[in-house]
């Protein structure tokens, strides 16, 4: 055997098995949530006293919408405040909200730019322990299902001290950028939760349609200030041994950009944020995970390095290229493995989610979409993750 074919078995054989453990820890989630589907959600629970804050950063376009929905919630209405933080608006959302008849509290920090740095001021000038046993974060460009405080409720009720609801594309139909967005959220905030929600382990925080008790966020105040506050803050939970649940029942829903160039900015933020959690969290969860015997410590810390779908495809892709120009028969066993189970998980999460025929027609873009992420984490290598966060355009 020539140096060149053991190479190529060489990296069939390893690249194979590094693609294959995230994949199987993947496939471990989707059979998990496809059990969790034939259980019955807890009973809806209207006891707790809700703050709910809904932080805006010129969103005078679409907060009314927002404003409606969170209104319209099956929810006794004496046992819920709403705030909406008006962040460094440069429009007329504080009037829009004002209008709708909402309290509203406007800030501005140009230093400290974020949604992150608005909802801990807001939380600090507030005091919700004082009034409130839970506090819900809506973002505001959402639409919240009717149930979205029951739902929580339910959770928070029962003993959780986070939850949160699904959080779901709300305009897939409108463009295949949408309808391939709507099928990574699907797989990401529906499939993955309800696994891993499933396995007793920490669901992870999506950024709106999260639930916290007063009493947590006095334990653990909200200190995260990054690119992504939703991930920071869910591992800063972990770390302090809280487990946070997922309503499934209830759901969140947002408009996509209609374009992949249009998300650019929105996934080079994800991408160098989650990159920086990687750096700080990984290590220090999987160790305490193991020191304490803690699986949810442990998945916490290596979901982290789980990539996300373009760039296991793109992984598995190249993998397989090697697998067939060698004469390995365990490269190639592997690689037939991996595609396997790659489109496993795809086609069996989305046909689990009930999604429309046409995002599965929309997953006819997916090259395109690797090569957008192969470009921006290129741009990433070159300039580093951006410092600080961006409003993405929306529909």
């Amino acid at each position: 055997m020539s140096l060149i074919s053991r190479l190529g078995s060489a990296v069939s054989i390893v690249g194979g098995v590094l693609v294959a453990l995230p994949l199987v820890y993947l496939l471990a989630l989707l059979a998990a949530a496809g059990r969790a589907r034939r259980e019955r959600s807890p009973r809806e629970s209207t006891s707790l006293r809700f703050l709910v804050l809904i932080p805006a950063h010129d969103e005078e376009a679409g907060i009314a919408g927002t404003l409606r929905s969170v209104a319209a919630v099956e929810y006794p209405a004496s046992r819920c405040r709403i705030v909406v933080i008006a962040d460094n608006c440069t429009d007329r959302t504080a009037d829009v909200a004002r209008r709708a008849g909402v309290e509203v509290l406007e800030r501005k920090d140009e230093r400290r730019r974020g949604k992150g740095h608005a909802l801990a001021w807001a939380l600090a000038r507030l005091n919700p322990a004082a009034e409130a046993d839970a506090v819900v974060v809506v973002d505001a460009d959402c639409v919240a299902s009717p149930n979205l405080l029951s739902a929580l409720g339910a959770r928070l009720g029962a003993g959780a001290e986070a939850a949160q609801v699904d959080y779901v594309v709300a305009n897939p139909g409108d463009a295949s950028a949408a309808a391939l967005r709507f099928a990574a959220f699907t797989l990401m905030t529906t499939v993955r939760a309800r696994g891993k929600d499933a396995l007793g382990l920490s669901t992870g925080l999506f950024g709106t349609g999260m639930g916290f008790t007063t009493s947590l966020l006095e334990r653990v105040p909200w200190r995260a200030f990054g690119l992504i506050e939703d991930f920071e803050y869910h591992l800063q939970l972990v770390a302090s041994g809280v487990v946070v649940r997922f309503a499934r029942e209830a759901a969140v829903r947002s408009a996509m950009p209609l374009t992949l160039l249009a998300s650019a900015d929105q996934q080079l933020r994800w991408e160098g944020g989650k990159w920086r959690l990687v750096k700080t969290w990984t290590p220090r969860l999987v160790i305490e995970g193991f020191r304490l015997r803690d699986p949810v410590r442990l998945n916490a810390g290596l979901e982290l390095l789980v990539p996300p779908q373009t760039l296991l495809a793109l992984a598995n892709l190249s993998v397989a290229v090697f697998a067939v120009g060698s004469k390995s028969r365990l490269g190639r066993r592997l690689a037939v493995f991996n595609v396997s189970s790659h489109v496993l998980f795809v086609l069996g999460g989305l046909r689990l989610a009930r999604v429309n025929r046409s995002v599965y027609y929309a997953l006819a873009l997916a090259p395109a979409l690797v090569l957008q992420k192969v470009g921006l984490y290129l741009l990433l290598s070159r300039r580093g993750a951006p410092s600080q966060w961006t409003r993405t355009q929306r529909t």
